[in-house]
């Protein structure tokens, strides 16, 4: 009888008990260990309430910016994982220091990732020192359990930043047509947008070139979702380079096509 109770009792326990709060690597980032949350945990108690602030839409290279987490309603936050990284690759963007209640982590599929330093808090926040410039585009991948394991919610957000100077924005939709407008305003002398429909999922390259072929700034997605890209730029070139008046040329490639136009710079 003693031995069934004891077994009894060890069968029971992972159900109530175990939420992985030591588990690291799962922020979801590409090269990770993937995501913990969708892999380990099944259970949407509760709506999530988790919040991730504090990472800009437009980013100064070199800034420094402190990534707030917290919830706003149910269970305090078990535990979680991040990292930020370079486009849709592998490669670590920037530096993540510790901050209020959060450590540092790195393991062999993931390094300068961060987590909570005392599993079950409920709010804190770590810092990220933008990468220099020409990393463009960066990425937050945010994995993590609110609550437990039995009864609790999974968040999984990924956040994306630009640099200053070239913004690219997404909104999510169901466009029908692979569309690059015109540029407004055309000529324009500051700054002008573009808009993008995206039609089906892939890879996109968008360059913008002069006269002789030559690029001077260039963006690239391989796993862009169906909607709308709206990219703003400034006139200058990726190195920071203030670009002289004259037609510059955008083009935009995908499996659906490839469309480029011309643009008139005017000082």
């Amino acid at each position: 009888m003693r031995t069934a109770i004891f077994l009894l009792i060890i069968t029971i326990l992972p159900l109530s008990a175990f939420a992985h709060t030591n588990y690291t690597g799962y922020s979801g980032a590409p090269g990770s260990n993937g995501t913990c949350t969708s892999s380990c945990h099944f259970q949407f108690s509760f709506t999530p309430t988790v919040t991730v602030t504090g990472f800009p839409e437009i980013y100064e290279p070199g800034q420094q910016y402190t990534i707030s987490v917290g919830h706003t309603s149910e269970s305090a936050i078990n535990q979680f994982n991040a990292s930020v990284r370079i486009g849709s690759g592998s490669d670590n963007a920037g530096q993540l220091s510790a901050g209020n209640g959060t450590l540092i982590y790195d393991t062999p599929n993931e390094t300068n990732g961060v987590r909570w330093l005392s599993a079950d808090s409920d709010s804190g926040n770590f810092i990220w020192t933008a990468p220099d410039t020409g990393a463009t585009e960066v990425r937050l991948y945010w994995a993590g359990l609110q609550g437990t394991r039995s009864f609790g919610a999974d968040t999984q957000l990924v956040l994306i930043s630009v640099e200053s100077g070239t913004d690219v924005k997404y909104l999510p939709g169901s466009p029908t047509h692979f569309v690059m407008n015109q540029n407004y305003p055309n000529p324009f002398n500051d700054e002008t947008l573009i808009e993008i429909s995206i039609a089906e999922a892939g890879q996109i390259d968008f360059i913008i070139t002069n006269i002789l072929g030559q690029v001077l700034y260039s963006w690239s997605d391989r796993t862009v979702q169906p909607g709308t890209l709206a990219i703003r730029w400034n006139g200058k070139a990726k190195t920071g380079r203030v670009l002289p008046s004259g037609v510059y040329f955008y083009r935009l490639s995908s499996s659906a096509g490839t469309i480029t136009k011309k643009m008139m710079l005017l000082r």
